[in-house]
């Protein structure tokens, strides 16, 4: 059968914890035949991802509200409501919330299995807890790379 468009409610979608921030899935690699993996991503204050390299993921995070620091080597960039960056697979990048709400972005991983996959790993492992050395080994194993910060 032949599929014309997917519709996801507001606050439908599978939700799973990774690293204290939120993941709403609302379109999976299935879903989008291996086209691309879309998330809502609710950042709460204090927290992001560390800086790392994804060798196969390209990342585009759209900002809907809140300010989200996205770090890369060159430096920093403050990303507000509307905002967009692309993070291209091999770059290397981090983010945090650094404010005092909620940040809320729209991020879409392509081609963006083996990132359900990870993320589907830490929800499960870390049952919604923040534990470093389970993410780092799952990373290793997803493709992703922790990148030390000179």
């Amino acid at each position: 059968m032949k599929q014309h468009a997917l519709f996801v409610p507001h606050g439908a979608g599978e939700t799973m914890k990774v690293l204290g921030s939120t993941h709403i899935s609302k379109l999976t690699p299935a879903q989008s035949n291996g086209a691309c993996y879309a998330m809502e991503i609710i950042v709460p204050p204090g927290n992001g991802a560390p800086m790392h390299s994804h060798d196969i993921d390209s990342e585009f995070f759209y900002v809907t509200s809140g300010e989200l620091t996205v770090y890369t080597p060159e430096g920093e960039t403050v990303a507000g409501p509307g905002d967009f960056a692309f993070l291209p697979a091999r770059g290397s990048h981090a983010f945090r919330n650094n404010g005092d709400v909620d940040v809320r972005a729209l991020v879409v991983v392509t081609p963006g299995a083996i990132a359900h996959d990870f993320f589907h790993a830490v929800d499960a492992q870390t049952k919604g807890e923040v534990d470093v050395p389970v993410v780092m080994d799952l990373a290793a194993k997803h493709a992703i790379r922790v990148v030390e910060v000179a």
